[in-house]
Protein backbone atom coordinates (compact mmCIF):
# COMPACT_ATOMS: atom_id res chain seq x y z
CA UNK A 1 0.00 0.00 0.00
CA UNK A 2 1.55 3.35 -0.96
CA UNK A 3 0.83 6.27 0.78
CA UNK A 4 2.43 10.01 -0.05
CA UNK A 5 5.83 9.18 -0.85
CA UNK A 6 6.02 6.17 1.53
CA UNK A 7 5.01 2.41 1.03
CA UNK A 8 4.18 -0.57 3.10
CA UNK A 9 4.15 -3.91 2.62
CA UNK A 10 4.68 -6.21 5.76
CA UNK A 11 4.35 -4.96 9.49
CA UNK A 12 8.56 -4.74 9.55
CA UNK A 13 7.41 -1.28 7.55
CA UNK A 14 6.07 0.33 10.42
CA UNK A 15 7.42 1.37 14.08
CA UNK A 16 6.70 -0.65 17.21
CA UNK A 17 4.94 2.09 18.61
CA UNK A 18 2.51 4.45 17.44
CA UNK A 19 0.75 7.53 18.94
CA UNK A 20 -3.17 7.66 18.44
CA UNK A 21 -5.59 9.73 18.18
CA UNK A 22 -9.38 8.69 19.44
CA UNK A 23 -11.54 10.79 18.08
CA UNK A 24 -15.63 10.24 18.10
CA UNK A 25 -17.28 10.09 14.57
CA UNK A 26 -14.00 10.24 12.30
CA UNK A 27 -13.33 7.55 10.33
CA UNK A 28 -9.98 6.92 8.33
CA UNK A 29 -10.22 3.75 5.85
CA UNK A 30 -7.31 2.47 3.77
CA UNK A 31 -6.67 4.31 1.25
CA UNK A 32 -9.02 7.24 1.91
CA UNK A 33 -7.81 11.14 3.52
CA UNK A 34 -8.78 12.15 6.40
CA UNK A 35 -8.24 16.07 7.16
CA UNK A 36 -8.48 17.55 10.87
CA UNK A 37 -7.84 20.41 12.62
CA UNK A 38 -5.12 20.03 15.33
CA UNK A 39 -5.12 22.69 17.97
CA UNK A 40 -5.32 20.81 21.14
CA UNK A 41 -1.48 20.99 22.93
CA UNK A 42 -1.62 17.55 23.54
CA UNK A 43 -2.73 16.72 19.59
CA UNK A 44 -0.08 19.57 18.79
CA UNK A 45 2.48 17.37 20.67
CA UNK A 46 1.26 14.37 18.86
CA UNK A 47 1.46 15.82 15.06
CA UNK A 48 5.08 17.23 16.30
CA UNK A 49 6.13 13.64 17.46
CA UNK A 50 5.27 12.01 13.81
CA UNK A 51 6.52 14.89 12.13
CA UNK A 52 9.68 14.12 13.65
CA UNK A 53 9.69 10.69 13.40
CA UNK A 54 7.79 8.00 11.22
CA UNK A 55 4.39 10.34 10.06
CA UNK A 56 2.42 7.70 11.24
CA UNK A 57 -1.08 8.36 13.24
CA UNK A 58 -3.57 5.44 14.49
CA UNK A 59 -6.92 6.91 14.10
CA UNK A 60 -9.45 4.99 16.42
CA UNK A 61 -12.91 5.47 17.79
CA UNK A 62 -13.38 6.07 21.74
CA UNK A 63 -15.12 2.92 23.07
CA UNK A 64 -18.97 4.22 22.99
CA UNK A 65 -19.95 1.73 25.70
CA UNK A 66 -16.76 3.33 27.71
CA UNK A 67 -18.09 6.20 30.22
CA UNK A 68 -18.74 9.46 28.55
CA UNK A 69 -16.07 12.25 29.67
CA UNK A 70 -13.55 10.60 30.73
CA UNK A 71 -9.92 11.65 30.31
CA UNK A 72 -8.38 8.95 29.06
CA UNK A 73 -11.32 6.99 27.57
CA UNK A 74 -11.39 3.28 26.54
CA UNK A 75 -10.73 2.66 23.07
CA UNK A 76 -12.48 0.26 20.67
CA UNK A 77 -9.89 -2.55 19.48
CA UNK A 78 -9.27 -1.81 16.01
CA UNK A 79 -8.49 1.58 14.40
CA UNK A 80 -6.59 2.68 11.22
CA UNK A 81 -2.76 3.68 10.85
CA UNK A 82 -2.76 7.33 9.15
CA UNK A 83 0.28 8.22 7.49
CA UNK A 84 0.63 12.71 7.56
CA UNK A 85 0.98 13.43 4.10
CA UNK A 86 0.52 16.93 4.51
CA UNK A 87 0.40 19.78 6.86
CA UNK A 88 0.17 23.49 7.43
CA UNK A 89 0.64 25.28 10.31
CA UNK A 90 -2.31 27.96 10.28
CA UNK A 91 -0.28 30.71 11.86
CA UNK A 92 -2.83 31.14 15.17
CA UNK A 93 -0.71 27.61 17.05
CA UNK A 94 -2.85 25.28 14.95
CA UNK A 95 -2.30 22.77 12.35
CA UNK A 96 -4.50 21.51 9.45
CA UNK A 97 -3.20 18.06 8.56
CA UNK A 98 -4.31 15.03 6.26
CA UNK A 99 -3.83 11.78 7.08
CA UNK A 100 -4.01 9.05 3.95
CA UNK A 101 -4.93 5.81 5.81
CA UNK A 102 -2.82 2.56 5.23
CA UNK A 103 -4.58 -0.73 6.91
CA UNK A 104 -6.09 -1.15 10.02
CA UNK A 105 -4.65 -2.05 13.45
CA UNK A 106 -5.21 -3.50 16.83
CA UNK A 107 -3.96 -2.60 19.96
CA UNK A 108 -1.55 -4.57 21.76
CA UNK A 109 -1.40 -3.04 24.63
CA UNK A 110 -1.23 1.02 25.74
CA UNK A 111 2.01 2.64 26.65
CA UNK A 112 2.53 5.32 28.79
CA UNK A 113 1.46 9.04 27.64
CA UNK A 114 4.62 11.34 25.75
CA UNK A 115 3.86 14.75 26.26
CA UNK A 116 -0.33 14.19 26.71
CA UNK A 117 -0.86 11.87 23.96
CA UNK A 118 -1.47 8.42 23.70
CA UNK A 119 0.14 6.07 22.10
CA UNK A 120 -0.01 2.52 21.37
CA UNK A 121 2.06 -0.95 20.50
CA UNK A 122 -0.19 -2.55 17.81
CA UNK A 123 -0.36 -5.16 15.04
CA UNK A 124 -0.92 -4.46 11.40
CA UNK A 125 -4.32 -6.05 9.76
CA UNK A 126 -1.81 -7.55 6.83
CA UNK A 127 -4.60 -8.30 4.51
CA UNK A 128 -4.98 -4.13 4.05
CA UNK A 129 -1.35 -4.23 2.41
CA UNK A 130 -1.68 -6.27 -0.26
CA UNK A 131 -5.28 -5.43 -1.34
CA UNK A 132 -5.61 -6.12 -4.74
CA UNK A 133 -2.92 -8.57 -5.01
CA UNK A 134 -4.12 -11.98 -3.83
CA UNK A 135 -6.80 -13.48 -6.46
CA UNK A 136 -8.96 -15.96 -5.56
CA UNK A 137 -8.60 -14.64 -1.79
CA UNK A 138 -9.07 -11.25 -2.68
CA UNK A 139 -12.31 -12.00 -4.42
CA UNK A 140 -13.61 -13.56 -1.78
CA UNK A 141 -13.01 -10.80 0.76
CA UNK A 142 -14.13 -8.10 -1.93
CA UNK A 143 -17.20 -9.10 -3.04
CA UNK A 144 -19.16 -6.58 -4.30
CA UNK A 145 -22.36 -8.47 -5.10
CA UNK A 146 -22.37 -9.76 -1.51
CA UNK A 147 -21.94 -6.35 -0.12
CA UNK A 148 -24.83 -4.85 -2.27
CA UNK A 149 -27.16 -7.85 -1.20
CA UNK A 150 -26.64 -6.91 2.64
CA UNK A 151 -27.11 -3.13 2.18
CA UNK A 152 -30.07 -4.02 0.62
CA UNK A 153 -31.47 -6.24 3.64
CA UNK A 154 -30.40 -3.41 5.64
CA UNK A 155 -32.09 -0.65 4.38
CA UNK A 156 -35.62 -2.80 3.97
CA UNK A 157 -34.46 -3.77 7.82
CA UNK A 158 -35.14 -0.53 8.66
CA UNK A 159 -37.37 1.40 6.19
CA UNK A 160 -34.78 3.04 4.34
CA UNK A 161 -34.23 2.89 0.72
CA UNK A 162 -31.50 4.14 -1.92
CA UNK A 163 -31.03 5.58 -4.92
CA UNK A 164 -29.51 2.42 -6.61
CA UNK A 165 -29.25 4.51 -10.80
CA UNK A 166 -27.52 7.31 -8.81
Amino acid sequence: MRAGNAEYRASLDFPDIMPIFPLAGALLLPGGNLPLNIFEPRYLAMTDHALSSHRLIGMIQPDPAAGAGEAEPALCRMGCIGRLTAFQETGDGRYAINLTGICRFTIDSEQPLLNGFRQVRFAICEDDLDFGHRGEESAALHDRDGLLDTLRKYLAANGMSANWSG
